[in-house]
């Protein structure tokens, strides 16, 4: 399973979670790598900073991806470091808006819908031309086992709708030599230090006593995805089961 020499862009990538073990896995398969990050530049930094340390090539870049104008800045930072966009990982979404159908928040749950399409509808014109003119890409979006729902109405609805314009996706991205897939976990706890990323990325003692799933288990799946053995998949959602 091999990466090498592609581009990827993950984004929020900075944080505790999967994003963050998604860049590093990505990296150590050889990937260069865009860390993007809202708000965690330090994170950022500290990230991007691992990966050059052990060979790799990354670039820690502030972008809020729900809007359109920053999206682009960061497509083109991309281009400029390292020549075009090979794989797009789509990761921030809605907020946790958890009313009841009757005492439902509209604008809280409209929020939520734009949180997960924004980045979809944002980023796709951006790096898709890009990929079909090489004849090579993936995109990938986070999103939610929907057969185990959350207990909120909102952010079900939300990622269902980030699921199917995905999906939706398939055929149009197929004859192109672009893969589109989602990557569909539970609730997948955090991971309080970048150490404790950086052990499961490497399949240290802590990934081989693992009990449950762990940002690291998202990553290899999304890894995987984006190497040359996922060539003829497309339009699937990977799902991950929970202890």
């Amino acid at each position: 399973m091999t990466c090498e020499g592609r581009t990827a862009i993950v984004t929020g990538a900075a944080g505790k979670g999967m994003g963050r073990s998604i860049a590093l896995t990505l990296a150590r398969e050889g990937a260069n790598v865009v860390v993007n990050y809202r708000t965690s530049a330090k994170s950022a930094d500290a990230i991007a900073a691992h990966i050059e340390e052990h060979g790799g090539r990354a670039l820690p870049f502030q972008a809020d991806i729900t809007q359109q104008d920053q999206c682009r800045m960061l497509v083109d930072a991309a281009i400029e470091a390292f020549e075009g966009v090979d794989i797009c990982i789509v990761g921030p979404g809605g907020g946790w808006h958890p009313e009841a159908i009757d005492e439902l928040d509209a604008a809280a749950a409209l929020e939520d819908a734009n949180c997960e399409l924004d980045p979809l509808y944002n980023l796709m014109p951006l790096v898709l031309p890009g990929m079909y003119k090489r004849k090579w890409g993936r995109l990938i979006a986070i999103s939610l086992m929907l057969d185990k729902p959350s207990p909120s109405f909102a952010y079900n609805a939300a990622k269902a709708a980030r699921t199917n314009a995905v999906l939706s996706a398939r055929d149009a991205a197929w004859p192109h030599g672009v893969t589109v897939n989602v990557v569909a976990p539970g609730p997948v706890g955090e991971l309080a230090t970048l150490r404790q990323a950086i052990e499961l990325c490497e399949h240290g003692m802590k990934w081989q006593k693992r009990k449950s799933v762990t940002p690291q288990d998202v990553a290899e799946g999304v890894a995987w995805l984006c190497s040359d053995a996922a060539d003829f998949i497309s339009g699937c959602e990977m799902p991950f089961m929970f202890h």
